[in-house]
């Protein structure tokens, strides 16, 4: 599909109605990966007058402050008053004087490992950001009178202080959850925090932006539908230009190489390791299984994923990804059965997901009949589906995509459609303008 005659049939928002700007409250912005990444893909085009963001110095990290890309607004670093982004891509480690303090290294290394020092040194750190980003926020409202302030979830700081500001300012406020909010795990006292204040921020807000439909029935379950009319889905957003460019006919030929890209935590372990197991017993064709994640060896290690004959560990930078996803035969997409947390599993949209919906390769998905993802995946029939913790389904799932091709091509159709009609950068850009600057709901 050619995206340049895509993107003629959008109607774009106009840009400069009344001249309103928004504030954007984020413990973490662009260019740091994951969630910052949707949001910089969502204001790209956006008049670098029309926003400004409060975010923190230090949680963008050195290689992404170096080698990634900023949004054109203006930063303001509520934890190092005066810097600008400019400052942020000089500073090479900015945390040296923390590194050089032993006994603040004593403290971190130990709070990886010890659940009551882990909580005690979140109480500070959480409420001296929200001091912070309240602090910061209110010389920035005077400064640059915007019209709404946006608050993006985060642990905690981000949410919290959106809200203290409105309440201050009395300027209206929207939310954008990438997750649930109460009920996340969150570093103490986040958590409490969360079940203090969710229904407090949700009465609060004037719209509340989240990224899938099952995400919007969770919290119309729980708070009803007058909250449930304030809830517009914007789902996660990508520019489809460059994996476009890389995207090549599907023609498997083995050895047949499965890929997971991305970080590897709690919600997805389980499945991560049927799908190992699946590779390992498969004997008839030659599969193997490529990971190219950011988690230290050690941590894989620990969790028991491990390199084999037939499993390959690698890390590649984020803009290396479009390239990588193209050159697999098959792109899974694990979340996992018995975790800490249903709600979560239910309700998730992992990130990768978009970036494969457009990579041009058949997705896998092995995840719980409950979760969102799976149903999603059903209803538009964008990839094959194992929704049964079960290793010996998995092996026969890579056995269809791989023999059948005319499945892996029709699947890849639907998922370049569903792509197009939920998840394109400059469509959503529309909604998300919209959903900003819509009427206060009363």
């Amino acid at each position: 599909m050619d995206e340049r005659a895509f993107c003629q049939d959008i109607v774009h928002f106009p840009m400069n109605e009344n001249l309103k700007k928004f504030l954007i409250v984020s413990s973490y912005a662009p260019p740091a990966i994951g969630g910052p990444q949707n949001l910089y893909n969502l204001l790209r085009d956006f008049p670098k007058d029309r926003y400004f963001i409060l975010t923190s110095f230090y949680n963008i990290d050195n290689l992404s402050a170096q080698k990634g890309t900023w949004l054109n607004g203006e930063y303001i670093f509520y934890d190092k008053q005066g810097a600008t982004k400019e400052d942020r891509v000089k500073t090479q480690e900015e945390k040296t004087a923390a590194k050089k303090s032993s006994l603040l290294n004593r403290l971190k290394h130990l709070a990886r490992r010890n659940w009551f020092i882990r909580n005690l040194i979140g109480v500070p750190i959480i409420v001296a950001q929200i001091f912070w980003i309240v602090r910061r926020g209110k010389k920035s409202i005077k400064e640059k009178k915007p019209d709404v302030l946006l608050g993006f979830s985060d642990y905690g700081p981000a949410m919290l202080g959106t809200y203290f500001l409105h309440k201050i300012t009395k300027i209206p406020f929207r939310l954008f959850l990438f997750d649930i909010y109460k009920g996340n795990f969150f570093p103490f006292p986040g958590g409490v925090l969360s079940k203090i204040y969710e229904i407090r921020l949700f009465k609060k807000a004037e719209q509340i932006i989240v990224t899938n439909e099952g995400t919007k029935d969770f919290y119309i379950r729980r708070y009803g539908e007058k909250i449930g009319k304030k809830i517009t889905i914007i789902h996660n957003s990508a520019f489809p230009e460059q994996p476009l460019a890389y995207r090549t006919k599907y023609q498997p030929a083995p050895p047949f190489f499965i890929l997971f890209t991305g970080k590897i935590y709690w919600a997805q372990i389980g499945a991560l390791k049927n799908l190992i197991r699946a590779v390992e017993k498969i004997q008839d064709i030659d599969v193997r299984l490529k990971i190219y994640c950011p988690n230290p060896r050690e941590y894989l290690d620990r969790i028991g994923i491990k390199e084999s004959g037939r499993i390959k560990i690698s890390v590649a930078p984020p803009q290396d990804m479009p390239r990588i996803q193209s050159q697999a035969d098959i792109l899974f997409l694990p979340l996992s059965w018995h975790t800490k947390s249903q709600e979560i599993i239910d309700t998730a949209t992992p990130g990768k997901l978009t970036d494969y919906l457009i990579a041009g390769r058949p997705i896998l998905i092995h995840a719980p009949s409950s979760s969102f993802l799976v149903k999603y995946a059903k209803e538009n029939n964008f990839a094959m589906v194992v929704d049964e913790e079960s290793v010996e389904k998995l092996g026969t799932a890579i056995r269809q995509l791989l023999k059948n091709q005319g499945l892996a091509e029709k699947l890849i159709a639907n998922a370049e459609k569903t792509f197009f009609t939920n998840h394109e950068a400059s469509k959503n850009a529309t909604k998300f303008e919209r959903a900003i600057f819509s009427d206060t709901i009363s």
